[in-house]
């Protein structure tokens, strides 16, 4: 009866801690060796604890000339190691390898062992099918790399750049190889036999195995071992072998560098990001085949770029819009001037001001504040992650409508806005005094303060100041003839008796009449807040009239709809509705809502508002106070100026004396521009950007014939409220275009679309609304939307849509 005498293990040689009680050398085979000089060291790595012997029979076997496995020779390299290193594997590290590892099914007594090699690029994942099962037998040019590369670590023991072997079967020698085994003869631990040659691809014995391990263990005893595992920052270029995303999120890459050799590395979630042509990606898009650029240090990538992947990169792109509006399936948002729809992945990932979220919770805490969303968007242009914040423009001045212990809600146009309070001290002010908390807490319900509040970087409120209050004597002018005026002030109707001829009257803080505040609010509609001084009798006796909104009424315009008008005044944007009969002149000129909503993204223009009583803008005075882009309609040389057409209006520029000139990307003289510009017409535009000085002068005009737009294609974008639409020609290129409102919209389908899953067509009915309704089941049934346009100057006045 055999008896195999092991460790902890069930292996053949001694795969645990050193310093355990050997054998000694009573080996009954000792003499089946094939060489004498196998005998000492046989003996020696059973004395170190490094190989033990097999029992048989009441007799101790060596069996010098059985195979070693790969997790046997793995085993001795990290017993020796450890040895000198003075330190074992510590769990996290095998921890961390542990996917990997078990993954290959290599025996749980090699995990220390196995880890020790991956953690130290003496392994790489391409090496571990050698290690599977634990019954695979090793290689003496495998050996000699796993512990070339492991003497490597130490300091004094480097591998040559542009090493070779003299071995007479070097031929045999795989090139990665040979610095390793260049190394390890060098330091005279593995080395030839009689013959000169090294036999790579021939099976490593006990006996070899023995004279290996015995020798470097004595090399790396004599060596200090408190000198440090050197290790530097390098970047290298090479091909993926493997690469797997462990359950952590942790990247485990391996890569066969330029130069020959081999990297197995770490990627550690959130430490380092991959990215493809100069857009991040994820760990998973990386893929056996893919070149890769890395930078490292010892273990651990610092950076990765995919120059080339084998099996194609989708894109994730990130961008930071202002949240508009969020369905279960849609997301809207503030893209510049304009609004642009995203479908939502099923899963979408919802972030809400730092913590894990859900559609549903943004929904809810849309009703109380304005966000901001970065947006995760895959190659369909889908959401895949929301991430919300605050929206740094969130209105801080408006009625106090409510306040609690913990935070304070305001009212700012139709909206309310809720802020917490902070831990601390709130400093509240009332005409420059310090008013107490728990008295605002108990006066604000009765006295419909108008606050404006300070916020920290947590966006806390530290400051309470209390700007004005509505009560009896205090609020919004709601009626007014010769005799009486009425006003409203904290939710409730109060009226007085006015004397016309004795009345003092002030408006926007200069001197003016009872009558003339009596036109200005019922014959041209205008809105004002009011503060009065009444006599015992309730006779009106002063009138300070504030005209509504007039702090907020002169600003860049920023946004046009058919409704609505927004506009930037100091770091707010504050948005108002048109009065139905709303009176629009751009430079002096009368216009339509059309001309602003048709160009003010594409030129600046600075716009004064004129509000009814209604709080409605009731005239819009705008002056294009810059051009960026336009049509070139004329040329004077002597005066150095230019004529562009901005918004249907021509605007006179003045050229800086050192102007550059182009047209279609070349240089051009300002004559020779003047000349191109006889053969234009309305069919053939001359369209430029202009870039300008601090003195308003254009230094730059880049001038280019305007492209011809097709009249065909995939649509892309539907915009119902801006009246545009975009479209994508064959070539994926994007194409904008100004709608008619009472455009004409029909629809078909092709054979290979499902109708059943479709309006019918007349449900869709005759406007872009229709048009996106239809375009969203397009979207959904992964058919494609194809679009025929009729164009008229300009304008698209009719559009067949098509589902294929």
């Amino acid at each position: 009866m055999k008896k195999i005498i092991a460790f902890a293990t069930a292996a053949s040689l001694m795969l645990g801690s050193m310093g355990v009680t050997a054998y000694g050398a009573s080996f009954a085979d000792i003499d089946t060796v094939t060489w004498s000089g196998f005998k000492p060291f046989l003996n020696q790595a059973a004395e170190l604890g490094l190989m033990s012997g097999y029992e048989e029979n009441g007799k101790r076997y060596c069996k010098p000339r059985n195979n070693v496995t790969y997790c046997e020779a793995v085993q001795l390299m990290y017993s020796i190691m450890k040895v000198y290193t003075k330190q074992d594997v510590n769990d996290a590290t095998v921890t961390k390898w542990k996917p990997v590892i078990s993954a290959y099914n290599i025996p749980e007594w090699a995990y220390k062992a196995t880890a020790y090699g991956l953690e130290n690029s003496i392994l790489t994942t391409a090496e571990l099918n050698k290690l599977q099962g634990g019954t695979k037998y090793a290689n003496r040019e495998d050996v000699g790399v796993i512990f070339g590369k492991a003497l490597d670590t130490v300091n004094g023991y480097d591998i040559k750049s542009g090493a070779s072997l003299s071995y007479n079967d070097a031929s045999q020698v795989s090139a990665a190889a040979v610095p390793y085994l260049d190394l390890l003869n060098r330091a005279n631990l593995m080395v030839g036999d009689s013959d000169n040659k090294f036999n790579p691809k021939k099976n490593i014995t006990r006996a070899e195995m023995a004279v290996l391990s015995v020798k470097s263990y004595n090399k790396l005893t004599e060596t200090k071992a408190d000198a440090p595992v050197v290790k530097k920052e390098s970047t290298v270029v090479g091909t993926v072998t493997d690469s797997r995303v462990m359950q952590n999120g942790d990247l485990f890459l391996t890569m066969r560098t330029n130069s020959g050799t081999t990297l197995s590395l770490f990627g550690t979630k959130g430490s380092v990001t991959a990215k493809y042509d100069g857009e991040k990606i994820s760990f998973d898009d990386i893929g056996t085949g893919d070149t890769v650029k890395v930078t490292y240090e010892g273990q651990y990538m610092s950076a990765i770029e995919v120059t080339y992947s084998k099996a194609g990169i989708q894109k994730i792109t990130e961008e930071t819009y202002e949240l508009v509006d969020l369905t279960d399936s849609r997301i809207t948002v503030k893209n510049g001037s304009s609004e642009d729809e995203f479908r939502l992945t099923n899963g979408v990932e919802v972030e809400l001001e730092g913590k894990k979220s859900s559609v549903s919770k943004l929904q809810d805490a849309m009703e109380d504040m304005k966000y901001d969303v970065t947006l995760t968007l895959n190659e369909d242009d889908r959401v895949t992650k929301i991430k919300a914040v605050k929206n740094a423009n969130n209105p801080t001045e408006g009625y106090l409508t409510d306040l609690t212990n913990s935070k304070i809600t305001i009212k700012a146009g139709s909206r309310e806005y809720e802020y917490p309070l902070t831990d601390g001290d709130i400093s509240i002010k009332k005409d420059g005094k310090t008013m107490t908390f728990s008295k605002l807490k108990s006066s604000y319900d009765e006295y419909n303060y108008t606050v404006s509040l300070k916020l920290n970087s947590e966006n806390e409120v530290t400051g309470i100041t209390i700007k004005g209050q509505e009560d009896e004597t205090k609020g919004t002018l709601t009626y007014m003839n010769i005799r009486s005026i009425k006003i409203e002030a904290a939710g409730e109707e109060y009226s007085y008796r006015v004397d016309a001829d004795d009345v003092d009257v002030e408006i926007d803080g200069k001197k003016s009449s009872y009558s003339a505040l009596k036109r200005a609010f019922n014959e041209d509609e205008k809105a004002f807040t009011v503060e009065l001084d009444v006599d015992r009798d309730d006779y009106v006796t002063e009138i300070i009239a504030k005209s509504k909104n007039a702090e907020g009424s002169e600003g860049e315009v920023t946004k046009v709809t058919n409704s609505e008008i927004t506009i930037k005044t100091g770091s707010k944007e504050i948005t108002y509705k048109f009065a139905s009969d709303v009176d629009i002149k751009i430079n002096g000129k009368s216009r339509e809502i059309a001309d602003l909503k048709n160009n003010y993204d594409t030129y600046v223009f600075e716009a004064e508002l004129e509000f009814n009583s209604s709080n409605r803008v009731s005239k819009v005075k705008a002056e294009i106070k810059e051009v960026e882009e336009g049509v070139l309609k004329d040329i004077n040389e002597d005066k150095e100026t230019i004529t562009v057409s901005a918004g249907s209006i021509d605007v006179v520029l003045d050229l800086a004396s050192s102007v550059k000139l182009s047209l279609d990307g070349d240089s051009i003289t300002l004559r020779k521009l003047n000349n191109e510009l006889d053969y234009a017409d309305s069919e053939n535009k001359i369209t430029v950007e202009l870039t300008y000085n601090s003195s308003n002068k254009v230094t730059k005009v880049e001038a280019a014939w305007e492209e011809e737009k097709p009249d065909k294609g995939d649509l892309y974008k539907v915009y119902p409220d801006d009246d545009e639409i975009i479209i994508k020609d064959n070539d994926g290129k994007k194409y904008t275009y100004d709608v008619k409102s009472s455009v004409t919209v029909s629809y078909s389908f092709s054979a290979n679309v499902n109708e059943r899953w479709y309006d019918k067509p007349e449900d869709y009915a005759s406007s872009l609304k229709g048009l996106k309704k239809f375009f969203g089941h397009c979207d959904d049934n992964n058919d494609d939307c194809f679009v025929t346009l009729t164009v008229n100057d300009g304008v698209v006045t009719r559009i067949r849509a098509r589902a294929e």
